[in-house]
């Protein structure tokens, strides 16, 4: 099994698991405490919505999708800013 990370590409797919791994307990963690569980779970469906666009007009997915998936964030924030509602249910009704 050690021999694996004589290899270069194995040290790197190692490292990026690695430091993946403690960003996403890190971020994981926030969304909990923040109770955004449900926003999160809904920007992440929207961006299916941006890949099916891209795909529609014949446009690079990636930039569609990121462009996308930040506008429905800012709808959401703009909906919620100032409210007294969660941004769950914000999520609910969108």
């Amino acid at each position: 099994m050690i021999e694996a990370l004589s290899f270069e590409f194995m040290r790197n797919a190692l490292l990026a698991g690695l430091l993946a791994s403690v960003a996403c307990g890190v971020i994981g963690s926030l969304v909990v405490v923040n109770r955004v569980v449900f926003v999160a779970g809904g920007i992440s469906h929207a961006a299916y919505g941006g890949v099916g666009l891209a795909f529609f007009l014949g446009l690079p997915v990636l930039p569609v999708t990121v462009a996308f998936s930040l506008g429905v964030a800012a709808v959401m924030a703009a909906v919620t800013f100032g409210r007294r509602e969660r941004a769950d249910t914000v999520v609910g009704v969108l």
